[in-house]
């Protein structure tokens, strides 16, 4: 196997030692600059072939925004770090198993009414209120007023944050 640059860029100097004497260990890994893969805690971290340590579950959706491929929470065991580098490096991506239910869209609530659930379906869509209104046969402001619930009971704050929160249109058929 070809030998994967690792550049640590780590705040966290306890880490950076334990990772750097983790990787000095592995035959197919060389801490040093240049990289063909970045090891960073820091949360203005992009880009491909990024492995993001986080300290929390807070920063993964905007960082999955910004391109980052590889995500690890500080307190994962040094091997899953590890283990993310050479999966980042060779598959494209690698997510610690305690963080892939914050990246799942969650299931939508159980309290939705039969008529917000095609409201949902067809706001993921993409339709507008007056395609929405025709398709359900009711008015536009009925449209309204079962995505003014659907916002609440989501939590988000606008029709793209809902649909973003879905992941796909197939998560909200009943």
């Amino acid at each position: 196997m070809r030998t994967i640059l690792v550049s640590l860029s780590l705040c966290n100097a306890l880490l950076a030692d334990r990772l750097s004497s983790r990787l000095a260990s592995v035959p197919w890994a060389r801490p040093g600059t240049p990289a063909d893969v970045i090891v960073t805690d820091d949360v203005a971290a992009a880009g491909p072939r990024t492995v993001a340590v986080l300290p929390s579950f807070d920063a993964v959706e905007g960082l999955v925004r910004l391109g980052v491929t590889g995500f690890v929470l500080a307190d994962d065991p040094p091997e899953d770090i590890v283990r993310a580098v050479h999966d980042v490096h060779r598959f494209g991506g690698w997510v610690s198993p305690r963080l892939v239910s914050s990246l799942l869209p969650g299931p939508p609530p159980a309290s939705l009414t039969v008529r917000e659930r095609e409201t949902l379906r067809l706001v993921a869509e993409g339709r507008e209120n007056a395609e929405i209104a025709a398709a359900m046969f009711i008015t536009v402001s009925a449209v309204k007023y079962h995505v003014s619930n659907l916002l609440r009971k989501f939590g988000c704050r606008d029709r793209t944050q809902l649909v973003s929160r879905l992941g796909r249109p197939l998560a909200v058929r009943s």
